[in-house]
């Protein structure tokens, strides 16, 4: 039997061993302990290892049945582990895979709950009960835009609007165009006859306004809405104020009405402290787009002021959705609109789908194509009302740009 031997030493069981005791696996003639160091070691060769190195009566009396238990050897035990760990790490994953599923939908039931109550803030006008929605032309949605200060009679008719813009909405082109229309200019006001088109606002407010609009210029707009200019100031803070670049006359001009503004609501004057670009906060930005007197250039600089400051605020409000958020916390509670909750949200989604849209100014009419002219005492300004009817829907639904056709 010692010549079939074919290792120098064996332990009591008869299973092959160095000469320090350590358990050799007859078939590569490494130990265990070598082959589970450097991974080599499978299960069975693990049990083994764990049988042999620590014999006990228990083992010597269950024999080879023992070994087919859990097991314990280095090998073993490091699988083990190593198991033990991957199962840990796929435990992990799910949770955080929740964890983010479960803050995406708080995060958009947030923004459902937030867009509800803004629509609560501001006040519905339902004289016209005509709807947004079946009222697009050619794709493109077109509100009336006007700023009026209601500080005096609270937005009744009589009040004339300082700023008269038609916001244009077109989701596909991912485009919001604001076109200005100056305040003074001579128009036809339906059943007042020939004057100022801020006129029509004192006569018969946003319905007669719109009416206006869309005799003389061939629109077809039903829906509008009303800023109260007298809280613009909080709708600028909230996008964190403009920059503008002021001559001194236009800034002699703006702190006297800042001034004004300000002594008559008891609050403490802020002037702008220098000519040339400065940061403005709500109040000095809102005076600075309503000056027209003095050496400020009349309607026309005035109405080229407020676009500068309005095209800031819709840019800065469409930065980033946060900022539009605290935009329409200050913009909503000073609107009134015909506009619906419905008409509200399907122009927002139609919008948003396309991502945020790009902003764009024109102001009508065109430098070269208007003069001034005196009427009933009043100063106007006179233009061909077809030339601008043609300007106004060439721009809005074809994109032509009039002021580029005028360089060429």
């Amino acid at each position: 039997m010692d010549k079939k031997k074919k290792f120098k030493y064996y332990d009591e069981y008869g299973q092959p061993v160095d000469e320090y005791g350590r358990a050799i696996n007859p078939k590569t003639g490494r130990t265990y302990e070598e082959e589970s160091r450097d991974g080599y070691a499978d299960n069975q060769a693990s049990r083994e290892t764990a049988q042999h190195r620590a014999p006990t009566p228990e083992r010597k009396a269950s024999g080879s049945a023992r070994s087919s238990g859990p097991s314990r050897g280095i090998g073993g035990i490091g699988k083990n582990r190593n198991s033990r760990k991957r199962r840990k790490g796929r435990k992990r994953r799910i949770p955080l895979l929740k964890k983010i599923l479960i803050a995406v939908v708080l995060i958009f039931a947030l923004l459902v709950a937030d867009t509800c109550y803004l629509l609560t803030l501001y006040e519905y006008d339902d004289t016209n009960e005509s709807s947004l929605v079946f009222h697009t032309e050619q794709g493109v949605m077109n509100i009336a835009l006007f700023g009026v200060d209601t500080r005096a009679n609270n937005g009744e008719s009589g009040t004339r609007s300082d700023a008269i813009m038609i916001m244009s909405v077109n989701p596909a082109n991912k485009s919001v165009k604001l076109i200005s229309l100056m305040r003074d200019s001579y128009v036809e006001v339906p059943g007042y006859g020939k004057t100022k088109i801020c006129h029509a606002y004192s006569y018969g407010g946003p319905q007669l306004m719109m009416e206006t609009i869309n005799e003389n210029f061939d629109m077809n707009i039903t829906e509008y809405m009303v800023v109260d200019f007298a809280q613009m100031a909080s709708i600028i803070d909230a996008v964190g104020g403009v920059t503008v670049t002021l001559t001194e006359e236009e800034l002699a001009e703006t702190n006297k009405y800042i001034d004004e503004y300000c002594w008559s609501n008891n609050m403490s004057t802020h002037r702008i402290e220098a000519a040339g670009e400065q940061k403005l906060d709500g109040i000095q930005a809102m005076t600075y787009g309503r000056i027209r007197k003095g050496d400020t250039g009349g309607d026309w600089q005035r109405t080229e002021r407020q676009s500068v400051v309005l095209n800031q605020v819709f840019s800065k409000a469409t930065s980033n959705p946060i900022r539009l958020l605290r935009f329409l916390h200050g913009l909503m509670p000073n609107i009134t609109s015909s506009m619906s909750k419905t008409d509200f949200v399907y122009m927002g989604l139609r919008t948003i789908v396309h991502g945020f849209p790009s902003m764009e100014h024109l102001r009508l009419p065109l430098d070269n194509e208007w003069q001034y002219g005196t009427r009933d005492g009043m100063s106007v300004i006179e233009f061909s009302d077809d030339v601008l009817a043609t300007h106004l829907r060439n721009y809005i639904f074809y994109d032509i740009d009039p002021t580029e056709d005028d360089a060429g």
